[in-house]
């Protein structure tokens, strides 16, 4: 369920109502009924929102499926320039050359 998926995401993240209430940009009152009122439905933005500050998918607070970290890779990559991401690129080619040890 997704209010379960939302409250032990925040607890992993050592995050309390309030704290995720204010990066995600809503209000504490509105987090406690998601993560406890099953038939509260947020909106695509506001998931989209606790999952960024989350650290997650939106497809894992949804679902709880997707491999997550991997997602969570792609998307923080997306978002940096060009110089970040060559130098990425470059360590990435690095490790695949390096003999198994």
């Amino acid at each position: 369920m997704f209010g379960e998926r939302l409250q032990t995401r925040r607890k992993m993240m050592n995050l309390t109502l309030e704290q995720l209430a204010t990066k995600a940009g809503t209000t504490k009152s509105y987090i406690w009924e998601l993560e406890n009122k099953p038939d509260i439905k947020p909106s695509a933005d506001l998931v989209n929102r606790l999952a960024k500050e989350l650290d997650c998918t939106v497809e894992h607070l949804v679902h709880g499926d997707g491999n997550d970290e991997d997602q969570v890779f792609f998307r923080e990559y997306k978002s940096l320039g060009s110089e970040t991401k060559n130098t990425l690129q470059k360590i990435l080619k690095s490790l695949k050359d390096k003999p198994n040890d």
